[in-house]
């Protein structure tokens, strides 16, 4: 009967890993949010008695440890897979680039902060609350839900200046996801850094300045994917997601991955 807790699960990648996870009755899952008023959620738990929600916030340290306790009492102190899937961006300083950091001290901290807190310092308390509980799980893997804006490679190729602190905090995350595999290695704790993909996550219909800034970023993404025409959507990229866990190994741990369809 595999375990699962998804931080982050109120909306988005988060709550289709909730949906998708929930379809199995054999499974336990825990949907860990910082405000269980998600009325998708809710309505998930309703029609799924292996759903459990979870009051916790993943960048206030005290919040995310009552969170693991709970999650303890629930799962008789084992999980199986924990998945932190939290996110946060500053969309105020989203599209600048690094040369726009500001000569202030103060200022520049607040420019990196929101994604970092999330990503850096709420990735290291959440693995750290829940990691107790995975020691004694039988399956022992830890993801973590990065991006490819990360990636030298494709910021290069793509000629993609913003996003800064965004990208920045998710090349930490995966440092540090890197760092859990060499410390938990000896313990049998395997850990990832999946990147989902070009996905939309956007519910309803889009506001013209996203349809405009997804365009813009279409074209910027062709320049190294000649053949991309759409993003995923939230339900393909989560099935792609739960293939790495499923086929994560000690030889793979550490490692960051991207989401993709098989080779034809």
């Amino acid at each position: 009967m595999p375990s699962y807790a998804v931080t982050g699960a109120s909306k988005g990648l988060g709550l289709e890993y909730i949906r998708q996870l929930s379809q199995s009755p054999s499974n336990t899952v825990l949907a860990i949010v910082r405000s269980p008023d998600s009325a998708a959620l809710k309505a998930l738990a309703q029609s799924h008695p292996n759903v459990h929600i979870i009051k916790g916030d993943v960048t206030n340290p005290q919040s995310i440890l009552a969170a693991a306790d709970e999650a303890s009492k629930i799962l008789d102190g084992k999980l199986d897979v924990f998945v932190h899937n939290s996110n946060s961006v500053d969309f105020s300083t989203m599209h600048l680039p690094p040369s726009k950091i500001p000569f202030d001290v103060e200022a520049t901290k607040q420019f990196y902060e929101e994604p970092v807190r999330t990503a850096i310092w709420g990735g290291a308390w959440a693995t750290n609350a829940f990691l107790p509980l995975i020691e004694k799980g039988s399956i022992k893997k830890i993801a973590h839900i990065t991006s490819s804006m990360a990636n030298t490679d494709v910021i290069i190729g793509a000629g993609l200046d913003y996003a800064v602190a965004y990208s920045i905090a998710k090349a930490g995350m995966n440092v540090q996801v890197a760092k859990y595999a060499a410390e938990l290695a000896p313990k049998g704790i395997k850990t990832v850094a999946i990147c989902p993909g070009w996905v939309d996550t956007h519910d309803g219909p889009k506001p013209p300045q996203l349809v405009e800034a997804t365009e813009v970023m279409r074209n910027q993404f062709r320049k190294i994917d000649p053949e991309l025409k759409v993003e995923m959507s939230a339900e393909q990229s989560v099935s792609l997601q739960l293939k790495v866990i499923e086929d994560l190994d000690a030889a793979k741990s550490g490692r960051t991955i991207q989401a993709r369809f098989p080779e034809a």
